[in-house]
């Protein structure tokens, strides 16, 4: 089995996310391929597709919208959609995005995942530190890894049961 593991973000959170899905998916004997998202133009040979994004202002990053473009109206194996963020204090609720709902709608995605993702502000630039400033986000590192395991070893356990042609 053989699955493609893509991302976009700005400051590595999102990455580090994907090349962690890719462990999981390593670890249980799948063959994976980590690769950014504006370097796919292909999917043939893979069993799966996993594409991530990082949201910031309550969307994704435009190489990933790009990429579900691409990809929406091609054949390709079932996708397992996450994204990392938005961060935001605890008394304030954390919604999909209309982009990640197009997204699973237009690939007809077997799922979205929303993790919390990792804010330091020293390595925002100046623009985004004034958006953070007005956020009510919080800095810090709010990924759950136990999380983040325990969704690839559903897609996993979910692709164990699909029947594909060998």
């Amino acid at each position: 089995m053989r699955i493609l593991v893509s991302t976009s973000g700005r400051h590595g959170a999102t990455d580090t996310l994907g090349r962690e899905l890719a462990r999981v998916f390593e670890h249980g004997g799948v063959d994976v391929d980590v690769r950014a998202a504006e370097s796919v133009d292909c999917v043939d040979g893979y069993d799966a597709l996993v594409i991530g994004s990082a949201v910031y202002s309550n969307r994704w990053i435009p190489m990933v919208n790009d990429l579900v473009a691409r990809l929406a109206d091609k054949p390709h194996p079932p996708v397992w959609l996450f994204s990392c963020g938005p961060l935001h204090s605890a008394d304030r609720p954390v919604n999909d995005t209309a982009d990640a709902a197009r997204a699973v709608a237009v690939l007809n995605a077997q799922s979205h995942c929303t993790f919390p993702g990792k804010l330091d502000v020293a390595e925002l630039s100046h623009g985004e530190r004034l958006v953070f400033a007005s956020s009510g986000a919080a800095e810090g590192d709010f990924r759950d890894w136990i999380r983040v395991c325990n969704w690839a070893r559903d897609i996993l356990a979910r692709l164990a049961s699909i029947p594909f042609p060998r």
